[in-house]
């Protein structure tokens, strides 16, 4: 690639590449990345769809919330079971709304620890009202300007301080 066609203009998100300079020798120039610039909206616009088809599906009992937050981490069922340290079957019967009642406070510690959440967060979705919607806090890029919502861990690990400040 030749030096004129490596600079992207993007500086949210700046790389390295090297590429062949007007000299002929091989070097690093700084520039923003080519995917960021042209397919992020895309990416964030399928996401926060994601997230409101699955928080829909959720609120109607459709899914758990270990389902629900599988799905948002792009997790299979082996990786979730691997990572939370729970057998298989075990997590997929608490894929189901249904059976996910009988999940024990252990495991929904495991499952919290996996989502990097904090275990309250498996019985609740907190909204955030956005230029006049109600979008979830989980997607940062839907939290509005003014609002922040913060979980502060204690020393008891099933309880979470929850603050939702203005900022100014």
């Amino acid at each position: 690639m030749k030096e004129k066609e490596g600079y992207v203009d993007y500086p949210e998100q700046q790389m390295i590449l090297y590429v062949e300079k007007d000299d002929g020798k091989y070097g690093p120039i700084q520039t923003g990345s080519y995917i960021s610039a042209n397919y992020m909206d895309d990416y964030v616009l399928k996401r926060r769809n994601l997230e409101m088809e699955l928080r829909t599906q959720l609120a109607d009992g459709m899914i758990s919330p270990v389902k629900y937050y599988m799905v948002l981490e792009d997790l299979s069922l082996s990786e979730l079971a691997a990572r939370a340290g729970i057998r298989k079957s075990r997590v997929k019967k608490h894929l189901e709304s249904k059976k996910f009642g009988g999940a024990s406070v252990d495991e929904l510690s495991r499952y919290a620890n996996v989502f990097n959440v904090p275990v309250a967060n498996l019985l609740q979705v907190i909204l955030v009202s956005h230029q006049g919607k109600l979008e979830s806090n989980l997607i940062l890029e839907n939290k509005a300007e003014k609002i922040s919502v913060n979980h502060t861990t204690t020393t008891n690990p099933f309880v979470v301080l929850t603050t939702i400040e203005e900022r100014f």
